[in-house]
């Protein structure tokens, strides 16, 4: 079968690899859509930290067509069979150790994560656990953004915003433009955006967003002051990820706001510890999705968030020239098509 593989850090290459074969209590699926994501572009350019010596397939969002289950089909709680499209939680947890018998699932001491510990979804059939694995009944390009819409529902339920609050988001890229919508969908009255790039805020406003605004426009700190009646941002996200960004959520958090770290930035940062304490502030961090996928299918199926304007779909064979245009911030979210790959 045809995959897009990590060969080394650094480069990435189409490889023709032999099909998986499913064990029991997993799934045989034939891949109909992954998106690329920031983390891909990561494990990329920056180097895979997970790196076990040889060529890998990532991608983790993943929507896919069920064609083969191995007897005994167990675990199978949500009744997954033959034919379903579904999409994949890609945390493998062990569900006995410490963290997930408290319900930590996402910091399972055994966790081995699709497309980045095994081979993902940049490949036309993969394998996973029953499980994991979720029913839809939608387009598979949309189907496949649960996986990042599920990071988000899980980080907004760490700081639910309430109908009084103000919400801040910091970067407004595909994350940053799916709180905004989520944070109107809590039922937060203002919701603000930051990000330094003119379409982005310019997209952010047609979505609903109350201001966004240049984080280097001196006016930017009085603007949110009057917007905030002088009192700051109840919860504050990082979505940028960037050196920058935690000393503008905590700049502009109100007394006991709570931020929620969700960008990532492999760098330092300086922190303005002292404004923690004096604010009493919550800052949060917030890994992957736990215990998001039931409602993140439900605001997909509902049509719920408006997604369209941040994708882009592009046929498989095109994956590079999909990863260069999220390198150089020309889409939001990639989508690359398998649907159109013949089956075995």
């Amino acid at each position: 079968m045809k995959a897009y593989r990590l060969v080394q850090p650094g480069v990435m290459a189409f490889e023709e690899i032999p099909v998986p074969q499913p064990v029991p209590g997993h799934a045989l699926l034939k891949t109909l859509a992954c998106g690329v994501c920031g983390t891909d572009l990561h494990l990329k350019n920056r180097g895979h930290y997970d790196w076990r010596g040889n060529s890998i397939t990532l991608g983790h969002e993943v929507c896919a067509e069920v064609l083969e289950i191995p007897e005994p089909a167990e675990p199978n709680p949500r009744g997954i069979q033959t034919g379903d499209r579904v999409v994949i939680d890609p945390q493998y947890v062990c569900g006995a150790c410490r963290w997930c018998r408290r319900g930590r699932l996402n910091l399972c001491d055994h966790l081995e994560h699709l497309g980045i510990m095994m081979d993902g979804g940049f490949q036309e059939y993969i394998t996973a656990p029953l499980l994991n694995l979720y029913r839809v009944e939608l387009e598979p390009d949309y189907a496949s953004l649960a996986e990042p819409l599920a990071t988000c529902v899980a980080a907004m339920k760490l700081a639910p915003p309430e109908p009084e609050d103000c919400v801040l988001v910091v970067g407004l890229g595909f994350f940053g433009q799916t709180f905004m919508q989520l944070a109107r969908l809590w039922g937060a009255k203002t919701v603000i955006g930051l990000d330094p790039l003119a379409e982005r805020r310019e997209i952010a406003m047609n979505l609903g967003a109350s201001a966004a605004l240049d984080p280097e426009d001196p006016e930017t700190p009085n603007f949110i002051k009057q917007q905030t009646g002088g009192l700051g941002a109840s919860v504050v996200f990082d979505a940028a990820g960037s050196q920058s960004a935690p000393a503008d959520c905590i700049r502009y958090a109100g007394k006991a706001g709570r931020v929620v770290v969700f960008g990532y930035y492999p760098g330092a940062n300086e922190l303005l510890w002292h404004e923690i304490l004096a604010k009493e502030l919550t800052v949060l961090g917030s890994k992957s999705s736990n215990h998001a996928w039931e409602l993140t299918v439900q605001l997909l199926t509902e049509r719920a968030l408006d997604l369209q304007p941040l994708t882009r779909v592009y046929d498989f064979d095109d994956a590079p020239e999909a990863f260069r245009a999220a390198e150089q911030r020309e889409v939001f979210k990639p989508v690359l098509n398998l649907l159109e790959m013949p089956k075995t």
